[in-house]
């Protein structure tokens, strides 16, 4: 459950070409009793046309039942005239013989991630299952909901990343994500958070669903916030981990408390005895390493971790912090940066690029044509990047994207905060780079009905957790913010993990 923790992030970014690089940088039956468990939802006109059938998802032991419904894709036209597009819709039988009828909606990350995607975090949470179905949306342009597609994302499923990452230059990147553009089938305009919701209503209703529990993970809290904040009643209960509310821009904001993160990792090491022995200055040493590559990349050759094969690329500014943010999205990912820093800064650039291999995350797990078309309508508009010269270059990359990207807008209201009483439980990691408590503290504020409980020593993604994980299912169960607390919270606080003093020990 530790990898499967990182699928909610704001996707790091990891590989060279525009395909790889985003990658590391969603229905309904003909309502019949049988067809979902022992739940019996009244029909009506949106869902009398759909079909169920059985359907397997990841990491999901027990058959599901999945649907493609039609959906108008600009919701705003009321003519029912307008085109109509496919989304995706998978539902989790609640294990009881009578469940309850409010079930519990997941919303995954990215963006860019599918619902259907998520079966980890899903199955990690499988309390929540025994009273209640499990309704999984993949996101327009996510998953199977394959509503917006270009070129460039269509993944060869023989292609490795690790390879192309090191084999691609900054204007090959920039070529691939024209190719993109050029090659855009779908209306990006109508992809965006928003659209999203507007589906999911659809959705709710066609399913005969009075009121539905929510979970949002990192820039799934946002679509649970707007939600809430545009359907509130719609919505019994919610909780948000790893909270993502709309003031917060992408990537500025999360790359700026990415670079405090790994200061704060850097700083941690040189307060150990071991880690500093080991690697004094380390700060010092990644900041050389970065100026120098930025001036001059460097043509690397090591192993394949996996293959064995040699591999002969360039490394630059940019895949060198491509390479590192990802590791402090979890301690057990941080706790190696300062021993893959000096290595790479002696010329050993192998391990830190074997990491790319440990991914949890597949090529075709994110869309990033949907990525783009949520961020550039909501995050980069109108904006420029932020100073951040450690992670400048990536920023730039990012908005460089956006130049010619046909997204949608939103309206000045998007970015207001979501006032509301609904019954809400948020929950942040102190070492989560880039949705960290502060965020949760000031979605909080305007949710009057809320809890947040604040992890110490967890990374991005709480959920995975054994007492978080029974903190939510008594939470949803009650449906009130009194029953979000356990003996167990006097606990929650764990330690930074040792770092690495060699590839093999580590140390105090």
């Amino acid at each position: 459950m530790k990898q499967q923790a990182n699928i909610f992030r704001w996707q790091p970014v990891a590989a060279a070409s525009a395909r790889s690089y985003l990658l590391l940088t969603a229905t309904m039956l003909t309502v019949a009793a049988n067809l979902v468990g022992c739940n019996a939802h009244k029909p009506n006109a949106q869902s009398a046309a759909i079909n169920f059938s059985d359907c397997r998802l990841k990491r999901i032991d027990s058959v599901a039942r999945c649907a493609m419904v039609a959906v108008p894709e600009d919701h705003s036209d009321k003519s029912g005239a307008g085109k109509l597009i496919n989304i995706h819709v998978a539902v989790l039988p609640a294990l009881a013989r009578n469940p309850e009828g409010n079930p519990v909606y997941f919303f995954a990350g990215g963006p860019g991630q599918a619902a259907s995607d998520i079966g980890g975090l899903v199955s990690a949470l499988g309390d929540l299952r025994k009273s209640r179905d499990i309704v999984l949306v993949d996101q327009r342009g996510t998953g199977k909901s394959k509503t917006l597609t270009c070129d460039s994302t269509a993944a060869d499923p023989n292609a490795d990343p690790l390879k192309e990452a090191f084999s691609n230059s900054d204007a090959s990147v920039l070529r691939d994500w024209a190719k993109c553009v050029a090659t855009l089938k779908g209306n990006a305009a109508t992809h965006r958070t928003d659209d999203y919701i507007d589906d999911l209503e659809w959705v709710r209703k066609a399913l005969g669903h009075d009121k539905i529990n929510v979970w949002g993970g990192s820039y799934g809290s946002r679509v649970a916030l707007r939600y809430m904040k545009r359907y509130p009643l719609s919505i019994r209960a919610a909780v948000l981990d790893g909270v993502a509310p709309t003031s917060l821009h992408l990537p500025d904001d999360a790359l700026a408390t990415s670079e405090a993160e790994l200061r704060s990792t850097l700083a941690a090491c040189a307060e150990s005895a071991g880690c500093a022995k080991a690697y004094p200055n380390i700060l010092a040493t990644f900041d050389t390493l970065l100026a120098e590559l930025r001036t001059t990349p460097r043509t690397v050759n090591f192993a394949h971790p996996a293959s064995g094969k040699l591999i002969t690329g360039i490394v630059s500014d940019r895949s060198l912090v491509s390479l590192v943010w990802p590791l402090l999205y979890m301690p057990e990912g941080s706790r190696m940066v300062p021993s893959l820093i000096a290595q790479a800064a002696q010329g050993n650039f192998a391990p830190l690029a074997a990491t790319m291999t440990a991914s949890s995350i597949g090529e075709g797990d994110i869309s990033i044509a949907q990525r783009f078309a949520v961020m550039c309508a909501e995050d980069m508009l109108g904006r420029t990047p932020a100073p951040n010269p450690r992670f400048q270059a990536l920023n730039d990359l990012f908005y460089g994207f956006c130049k010619g990207f046909p997204s949608g807008k939103v309206a000045p209201e998007f970015f207001e905060a979501t006032t509301s009483d609904i019954p809400t439980l948020l929950l942040s990691g102190t070492q989560d780079p880039v949705t960290p408590p502060a965020q949760g503290s000031l979605a909080a504020k305007t949710l009057s009905n809320s809890k947040h409980i604040v992890v110490a020593g967890v990374g991005h993604i709480t959920s995975p957790q054994p007492c978080v994980r029974r903190i939510i299912t008594k939470f949803v169960e009650a449906g009130n913010i009194a029953a979000a607390s356990d003996a167990c919270e006097a606990d929650l606080k764990l330690p930074r993990p040792l770092f690495y003093t060699s590839p093999l020990e580590a140390k105090p």
